[in-house]
């Protein structure tokens, strides 16, 4: 697909309404799924219904792009935290204590 084609279909699908975008996901899902049977043999893909995403892909998408203001105090936290939880690593051996090296 060269760049001119690209940029045109994002382009399109920025104008879509919300509910002309779930349902071009769907087809395409729809599609996608009939093409696995296929290749797999399955010929009889009339029927088959449209996969429904699991959980809320909407909400969680919008969460992600969701600008979060995190203080500095905040951050530094949760590097603690994470320090805290750290397992030290160690460089001896219980085949050392075996053979009398420490």
């Amino acid at each position: 697909m060269s760049v001119k084609t690209k940029k045109w279909l994002h382009d399109t699908i920025e104008k879509l309404s919300d509910s002309d975008i779930e349902k071009l996901q769907k087809h395409i899902e729809s599609l996608f799924m009939k093409s696995i049977l296929s290749k797999k043999g399955i010929s009889n893909t009339e029927g088959i219904p449209n996969p429904e995403p699991a959980g809320k892909p909407k909400k969680i998408l919008a969460a992600i792009n969701k600008s979060h203001q995190v203080t500095k105090e905040d951050a530094d936290a949760l590097l603690q935290s994470i320090r805290e939880g750290e397992i030290p690593v160690r460089f001896d051996s219980v085949f050392d204590k075996l053979t009398g090296k420490n």
